[in-house]
């Protein structure tokens, strides 16, 4: 009995570990529109018009989602515009690093 109970405890624990680090494609996408209102107001240095650009670029995509995904994208994209990217602080080198990948990702 208490091999079984220790084997079902592994399981679940294991399970919510996996779902804690799942982030699906909107809640990034939310995170990355956000991101980009963030850093062109915080940290422009010279690219204030390529975070704006990037913020409209994944804001449209943003607008193309379902009710039900957007809600969820939402959610993470007020937590980036107010500094927080999917439970990390966004700092300068964070947002040069988040614009980089963007701009290669839509150019």
């Amino acid at each position: 009995m208490k091999l079984i109970n220790k084997l079902v405890l592994t399981t679940v624990i294991a399970g919510v570990s996996a779902s804690c680090f799942a982030i699906s494609d909107s809640a990034k996408l939310g995170a990355n529109a956000g991101a980009m209102s963030y850093c062109s107001k915080h940290f422009p240095d010279g690219n204030e018009t390529t975070y704006k650009l990037l913020k409209l670029k994944t804001t449209k995509e943003f607008g193309d989602l379902d009710e039900g995904t957007k809600l969820k994208a939402m959610v993470y994209k007020k937590a980036a515009e107010d500094g927080d990217y999917l439970g990390d602080p966004l700092n300068k080198s964070r947002c040069n690093k988040l614009r980089k990948m963007l701009h290669v990702k839509y150019n």
